[in-house]
């Protein structure tokens, strides 16, 4: 009877993770239909533009393809996509990934990943728009594994014009004069999820250090295990100051939407984010406003000594190799279309950024000048503008969504000094390569 029950628990367990991803035709109209799994929905910030372009997508090909977005939470997205890789059970599309090392050693070298080589050769209205970095980076023995960006999304910080007024552009100042300008106002940071607000100040940091930029950059294709150096440990202690001194009073287990809150309710002036939170600020978002905020309160700039978070060489969008015929042309198809024109557009309107090789529409030029704060980031980024990938980016998936932010209070409180946080740092990513 045991053996009876165990055997049934684990079949259960199996189906509910073969749940998780896959593909289905539907009907005898031979309608494809995709679950895509993915942390992009709910209250996530980035649902916000995707799942409207998923439902775009699925009014575009009503009767011929569907895509079914199933919610994920984000930190635990890459570690799903990995589990259902060891299944043989990937969804048709899975968008990025946090541990290129698996990447490389799992999926490539097995040759699990789709070549999307042949298919770009055949879209060239879409071959056209990519980044050469991007190409360069996502180019294996001449084939293409994952879309190569077209986009790119420099991102910087929002303050309230109303409680800090700053003499000069931020970027202009280095971080003690940034922080001189704070005062007393507060930074919108969070320990939770991936840290996200606080992990591109802690960003910043780094790169305001000799080096620094280097350092981040150095992690795009070789991730980075040993956090000793100096770099670290004067970027991390520089960080303990501001979280002891510059954070928001719910920074302790403070999720995403409780740093936007924290901003949106003028319990802190800054928020480090991303030009997609500017729907935040517009007409139609009153109800995330509170206690006297204003969308027209909001200012954006680059971080203190003109640096952006941005980088292009990264895996975006791939898809996994042997699909069935029609999952593969529904796949490329979602593809196809969110690289149209009027997409990437649409993108950048609602969470800005850049694509360099797309001439703008009038509409979209017009639509862009309505909104003031889109309008200031595009100004802030100028020719001698750093960029360098996001710490999280560059580091074991496990160290950037879950370690790294259950480590941040210990800093906070004064358990870890910075050098045994960072030393804390390397010892758990040397975890990851057991």
């Amino acid at each position: 009877m045991k053996r009876i029950l165990l055997l049934m628990l684990m079949t259960l367990i199996a189906s509910a993770l073969l749940v998780a991803g896959g593909s289905q035709e539907v009907g005898d109209d031979g309608l494809v239909e995709l679950v895509i799994p993915h942390y992009k929905a709910g209250q996530n910030v980035g649902g916000k533009f995707f799942l409207p372009q998923v439902d775009r997508f699925n009014t575009l090909y009503e009767g011929k393809y569907r895509i079914v977005i199933e919610e994920l939470p984000q930190d635990g997205y890459n570690d799903k996509m990995k589990l259902l890789a060891q299944m043989n059970n990937l969804p048709a599309l899975i968008e990025g990934v946090a541990d290129t090392v698996w990447f490389d050693e799992f999926m490539l070298t097995n040759d699990r990943v789709q070549d999307l080589k042949p298919w770009l050769d055949a879209n060239p209205q879409v071959r056209a728009l990519l980044l050469d970095d991007a190409v360069e980076f996502n180019t294996r023995d001449g084939k293409i594994v994952s879309l190569p960006l077209a986009l790119a999304r420099p991102i910087g910080l929002f303050y309230n014009n109303t409680m800090i007024k700053p003499a000069r552009p931020i970027g202009e100042m280095t971080h003690q004069e940034f922080l001189e300008t704070l005062g007393d106002e507060k930074i919108a940071f969070m320990t939770s999820e991936n840290g996200w607000t606080t992990n591109l100040f802690y960003t910043s940091l780094i790169a305001a250090e000799p080096g620094g930029v280097e350092l981040l950059q150095s992690g795009v294709e070789n991730k980075i295990y040993d956090f000793t150096g100096p770099i670290w440990i004067e970027a991390t202690a520089n960080l303990q100051y501001v979280l002891q001194n510059h954070a928001s009073g719910n920074t302790l287990g403070a999720a995403y939407a409780d740093a936007a809150n924290a901003f949106m309710s003028r319990r802190s002036a800054v928020i480090p984010n991303g030009p997609w939170m500017v729907g935040d600020f517009s007409s139609g978002a009153e109800d995330k406003w509170s206690n006297g905020f204003t969308g027209d309160q909001v200012s954006g700039d680059v971080y203190p000594g003109n640096f952006a978070v941005a980088n292009v060489r990264g895996y975006n969008w791939w898809i996994p190799k042997g699909l069935p015929e029609g999952e593969l042309e529904a796949a490329l198809a979602f593809l196809e279309f969110i690289m149209r024109p009027a997409e990437l557009e649409a993108f950048m309107l609602v969470e800005g950024g850049v694509v360099p090789k797309l001439e703008p529409s009038q509409e979209f030029l017009k639509a862009q000048q309505e909104n003031p704060i889109l309008a200031d980031l595009a100004a802030t980024v100028n020719e001698d503008t750093r960029l360098a990938p996001l710490f999280g980016d560059v580091v074991p998936g496990s160290i950037a969504n879950i370690e790294w932010g259950k480590l941040l209070p210990k800093l906070i409180d004064n358990t870890f000094t910075p050098e045994q946080f960072c030393a804390e740092l390397t010892k758990k990513a040397a975890e990851t390569r057991l």
